[in-house]
């Protein structure tokens, strides 16, 4: 099952949303047939990562349901850039243009995590072309492409970041699992 197909992965996101739910609730809420709701959560059913208690589905294994993405999606920059300007500037350029991802969007909903690369979806050839133009320097700036959902994006104080579940989901995509493991022990132990 690719479970980052559009539909699939409402379904997975709506089961790691909820974590205690019914294939008819998921159907309902995220308006998706409900054939494919209970082909989805049959196959994680098998697999261990949800089981049936008292009517209702549980999430027994979110961090092996997050595991699964890497399979069918990696992500790696498009663009990076080390640039001679501060880290609240770079911010203020991406502000209403793109949206923060990975240990960025990570430190709005973990503040232990901090790691000085921005990360950010971003397609905005005119900033790229600021950014090309710029004196090399060490703030670094890398960007990405959304491939996944449009709608993954939330709005915190000033800037769009990507929300809670999408984030995990990106950090272990990127091989950077590790600076999810607070936050899914806070969300989903």
């Amino acid at each position: 099952m690719k479970i980052t197909s559009k539909k699939t992965y409402q379904v997975v996101l709506a089961m790691l949303e909820y974590k205690k739910f019914t294939q008819y609730q998921i159907s309902k809420d995220k308006d998706i047939t409900f054939s494919l709701v209970n082909k989805v959560v049959n196959w994680f059913v098998q697999r261990g990562y949800v089981a049936r208690q008292n009517g209702q589905y549980v999430l027994i294994s979110p961090p092996s349901i997050f595991g699964i993405f890497p399979i069918y999606r990696k992500m790696k920059p498009y663009a990076s850039f080390d640039v001679s300007l501060s880290r609240a500037k770079i911010l203020s350029m991406i502000k209403g243009r793109g949206a923060l991802c990975l240990t960025t969007a990570l430190i709005y909903y973990d503040d232990y995590y901090r790691d000085p690369v921005i990360h950010a979806y971003l397609d905005d050839k005119k900033i790229i072309d600021e950014l090309k133009s710029m004196r090399k320097g060490y703030s670094r700036i890398e960007l990405y492409k959304e491939d996944l959902n449009k709608d993954d994006f939330v709005k915190m104080g000033s800037h769009k970041v990507t929300r809670k579940i999408r984030t995990v989901v990106d950090l272990f995509c990127s091989n950077r699992s590790y600076a999810a493991e607070r936050l899914i022990k806070k969300e989903w132990a």
